[in-house]
């Protein structure tokens, strides 16, 4: 199994310049006269050492993150090893996946219950790692949850199902061939769940359990991402993002976003907006969809991308644009957002309970369209830093985010990946934790 990461996930704990300056206003908004919050507290020895055995999201305002910042809640006994995957069906049931480094990156399951954490084994065909592959956690009813598997040699599928303790091997689901996933390198989810019924997305198809039999309804353009609802009478909800190819006529081809719903059994897709640059055209110009995800409590979906071109070709060349889109599932408008001097890390992506949308971990967007930077948490006691005499930098302790979930009924974000100790290695081979964190959202402001 291969251990790293998506591409463009951002370290949280290292902010790019031009991003703090674009939002340096929000953030005074955010704060009002009396001065910006502040970040987490930084954890003690003994806070560090509580994270073990700690809930993730316990629902106690001592627990929760202080305004404004994200605030770890897990540190994984495994050591050398990173969270790739995260299922959360509630406060009391939320699954974590990892990967350890140095044992052929063999898969690891950890568990809240409501009362411990523990280590479930994964499936027996998972247990050995050593293949080249990618895994995704799918969240199902209380108590259940979907493990599937994509391996990059052939793009095959293993689909696994939770239910009563124990793994269900589903039958393999058509192998199919696309060409557009390479190495697990997408930003948004590609296995998702709604009642039954699961979609998962090798090479740009998607295949479909309906419950008891697979089928590869036809898609009319690559799937970049999925994303799922709650079946509503029995009905499940889904969508799928991507891009199309347009505009093939003269030159090169300018894709666009593209979208669709699932209706009676098969793909219908929607009218999706387009983003053009002005003449000119840069070359290589392409508007893509990378991330797309279910806001529960006001019911819209949200689409998130890229509008950009390939760089140092021309002398006067157009800013890239972050593509952002809202709709409520039949139909989308494209939203306005400030530039922040960097790309949105769209992997991270998600609603935040009150309406609003984490556009990644270091931004959200309030319900009533207003900006916010928010802080990192506070750093984690190294465990064998290398004195400041020997080391001469601060090299800081970044986490890096693999993926984020909102907790079903709450405004409680729980965000998985891998804390870096960056201070304590004098050989540039620093010590990796996978950690949980939270960010507990407040009002509109």
């Amino acid at each position: 199994m291969d251990a790293s990461l998506p591409t463009r996930r951002t370290l949280i704990g290292v902010a790019a310049a031009a991003g703090v300056a674009a939002l340096t206003g929000c953030a005074k908004d955010e704060s009002g006269e009396k001065g910006k919050k502040q970040p987490s507290p930084t954890p003690s020895a003994t806070d560090a050492a509580r994270l073990g055995d700690a809930p993730p999201a316990a629902d106690t305002a001592s627990a929760r993150s202080t305004d404004g910042a994200w605030r770890y809640t897990r540190l994984s006994p495994e050591h050398n090893a990173s969270y790739h995957a995260l299922a959360v069906t509630s406060r009391d049931d939320v699954w974590l996946l990892g990967t350890r480094e140095k044992q052929s990156s063999a898969p690891f399951l950890e568990h809240w219950d409501g009362k411990r954490w523990s280590e479930p084994a994964p499936p027996d065909e998972l247990k050995a790692g050593g293949r080249r592959s990618s895994c995704a956690l799918a969240a199902g009813a209380p108590g259940e949850v979907w493990l599937a598997q994509r391996t990059g040699e052939d793009g095959q599928l293993a689909v696994f199902r939770r239910k009563g303790g124990s793994w269900q091997r589903l039958p393999d689901p058509p192998a199919v061939k696309g060409g557009r996933w390479s190495d697990g390198a997408t930003e948004g989810a590609w296995c998702v769940a709604s009642g039954a019924h699961l979609w998962a997305s090798p090479y740009g198809k998607v295949v479909h359990w309906d419950g008891k039999r697979w089928d590869v309804p036809a898609l009319p353009f690559p799937a970049a991402a999925l994303a799922a609802a709650p079946a509503e009478d029995g009905t499940p909800r889904a969508w799928v993002a991507g891009s199309v190819d347009t505009e093939c006529g003269q030159g090169e081809c300018y894709p666009q976003p593209a979208t669709a719903r699932w209706a009676d059994g098969a793909w219908q897709r929607l009218d999706t907006p387009s983003y053009h640059f002005p003449d000119p055209v840069p070359p290589e110009a392409s508007a893509t969809l990378d991330t797309l995800v279910h806001d529960p409590v006001s019911g819209r979906l949200w689409a998130l991308g890229r509008h950009g071109f390939n760089h140092g070709e021309v002398d006067n060349e157009p800013d890239d644009e972050s593509v952002v889109l809202t709709g409520d599932g039949a139909a989308w408008t494209k939203v306005r957002t400030p530039e922040f001097g960097r790309a949105l890390s769209t992997a991270e992506t998600v609603p935040d309970g009150t309406g609003g949308l984490l556009l990644d971990s270091r931004t959200r967007r309030t319900e009533d369209g207003k900006v916010h930077k928010l802080h990192d948490p506070g750093r984690l006691p190294e465990p064998s830093e290398v004195p400041k005499p020997k080391r001469r930098y601060d090299f800081k302790q970044p986490f890096d985010i693999a993926t984020t979930r909102l907790i079903p009924g709450t405004r409680t974000v729980l965000a998985a990946g891998v804390v870096i100790f960056n201070n304590s290695s004098p050989t540039g081979n620093p010590p990796r934790r996978p950690v949980l964190a939270r960010y507990d959202a407040g009002g509109k402001g």
